[in-house]
C-alpha cells in the first residue's frame, strides 16, 4: 500500500473549486497521508481535493480487480447486499434494458434475470470485463462511460458503489441523461453519504473514507440539486443498515458512543476506526423527465 501511495503522488492535480457550486471557499474535513478532503462552506459538498489526474487513476485501477482479494465471508456478505439492492430497485422497474456503469466482474448485474432484462455493463478494467462476459454472459463495453458511444437508450442505468470514484461525476450524470430513455431511471447505491453522522464523528478514521478511491461524498440534497440540471427528479431514497449482513446494532451503537466520548476528551488518537452505522450508505432512484 505504501508503494501505491508513493507512485501516485506525482499525478496529483491542482486544487479546484467545488464541483457542485464552483465556490473556492473550502475547509479541511479529513486527511490521510497527503490526500485531504475539503468541505465547501457554501453548499456542503465534500471532495478529496486535489486528487489524481486521469493517468494516476488509470494506474490505480489497472490492477484493481486482479488484486481485490476478499475473504469468503465478505464475498457472501457482498452477495447478500447485491440481492438487497436488486430487490429494492425492481420495486420500481421490473424489466427492460439495464446498463451497469462500473460493473466490475458482473456480480451485481448477474442478479438481474436475463429473462426480464437485457443486461449490459461498462467497465474500464479488461480483466473484470472478461470475467463478466465469460461467467455471466453479460455484454460489457470497455472504457470510460463519458468516452463511449451508445446506439441505444436504456430503461435503467445503475451506478453501484461507483459515482464517488469519478474525478468528474457531473459529466457522468450528463452522459447518463443522454443514454436514459424519457421516463427511465438512474439508480445509485452503496454511495458514501457526505452528511453521515459517522463521517462527522470519525473523519479520516471513517471506514468509507478511502481517499485513494473515494473522491466525492454527495448528500441526497446535493444529488437532487445536481441531477435536476440533467432533467432528473428523485423517486425514492434510503440508507441501508439494519437489513444488511454488516449491521450489529448493539456493537455499533456502543462503539460510536464510546468513541464520541474519547473524541470529546481529546483522545481521538485512541479511536481505532469506525463500524457500520445508520445513514452512512446512500441508495436512491431518480427518474428522467418525459419531456
Amino acid at each position: 500500500m505504501e508503494e501505491i501511495w508513493f507512485n501516485l503522488k506525482k499525478y496529483l492535480e491542482n486544487e479546484h473549486p467545488c464541483i457542485v457550486c464552483q465556490s473556492s471557499d473550502l475547509a479541511p474535513w479529513a486527511e490521510l497521508n497527503y490526500l485531504i478532503a475539503k468541505k465547501c462552506n457554501k453548499c456542503g459538498m465534500i471532495s478529496v481535493n486535489p486528487h489524481f489526474n486521469d493517468k494516476g487513476l488509470h494506474l490505480l485501477y489497472s490492477t484493481y480487480f486482479q488484486k481485490r482479494e476478499d475473504s469468503e465471508l465478505l464475498k457472501i456478505q457482498r452477495d447478500d447486499v447485491y440481492e438487497i439492492d436488486q430487490k429494492w430497485v425492481t420495486n420500481f422497474i421490473e424489466t427492460g434494458t439495464v446498463l451497469d456503469i462500473g460493473c466490475s466482474g458482473g456480480f451485481f448485474l448477474s442478479k438481474f434475470s436475463p429473462d426480464k432484462w437485457k443486461r449490459e455493463g461498462v467497465e474500464i478494467a479488461g480483466d473484470a470485463a472478461d470475467y463478466a462476459r465469460n461467467f455471466f454472459d453479460i455484454d460489457v463495453h470497455e472504457g470510460l462511460i463519458t468516452e463511449l458511444n451508445f446506439e441505444k437508450k436504456y430503461d435503467l442505468v445503475m451506478l453501484r458503489g461507483v459515482i464517488e470514484h469519478f474525478r468528474d461525476p457531473l459529466s457522468v450524470f450528463e452522459k447518463c441523461s443522454d443514454i436514459i430513455k424519457p421516463g427511465g431511471y438512474l439508480f445509485l447505491s452503496a454511495t458514501p453519504a457526505g452528511d453521515s453522522f459517522a463521517f462527522e464523528v470519525y473523519r479520516e478514521k471513517w471506514s468509507l473514507f478511502v481517499p485513494l478511491e473515494h473522491i466525492h461524498f454527495f448528500t441526497v440534497d446535493l444529488l437532487d440539486e445536481v441531477l435536476s440540471r440533467y432533467s432528473f427528479r428523485q423517486i425514492s431514497h434510503h440508507y441501508q443498515y439494519q437489513e444488511t449482513p454488516y449491521a450489529n446494532p448493539g456493537r455499533d451503537f456502543d462503539k460510536i458512543q464510546k468513541d464520541i466520548c474519547l473524541k470529546a476528551e481529546g483522545r481521538f488518537s485512541e479511536i481505532d476506526g469506525s463500524v457500520p452505522f445508520p445513514g452512512s450508505m446512500l441508495t436512491g432512484l431518480w427518474q428522467k423527465s418525459c419531456t
